[in-house]
């Protein structure tokens, strides 16, 4: 018998990593070296990253530009419901833990239901 040319090869792949979280200082260095003459598709090859990539993040450079250095998303989420009770509440806690009461998330719990 002749050698088989439909079997699989028990040959593993390497496979390289599919994501990854840029920082904003990163996001800055990329943008500057395609401000530097390299284009957007090259900029892209040589960081692994997808031009559409790219093109959001110059897009948003000024965002960028004003964030810390190590923040990775530019969005902080949702805005407070209740942002009196909320500060109203911290003030709280810290004073307990200045005390060196302890705080369990219970006491928060009813402290808010107090204070709303």
């Amino acid at each position: 018998m002749g050698p088989r040319a439909n079997k699989k090869s028990n040959r593993s792949t390497v496979t390289e990593k599919k994501r990854r979280q840029w920082n904003a200082h990163e996001k800055i260095a990329i943008i500057m070296y395609h401000e530097n003459g390299h284009s957007k598709n090259k900029t892209a090859v040589k960081f692994n990253i997808q031009t559409k990539q790219l093109r959001d993040w110059i897009s948003k450079k000024l965002q960028l530009l004003q964030a810390q250095p190590g923040v990775k998303r530019l969005n902080i989420g949702a805005k407070p419901k209740y942002p009196a009770l909320e500060t109203a509440l911290v003030a709280w806690v810290k004073e307990k833990r200045k005390n060196q009461n302890a705080v369990t998330r219970s006491m928060i719990q009813v402290k808010a239901q107090a204070l709303a």
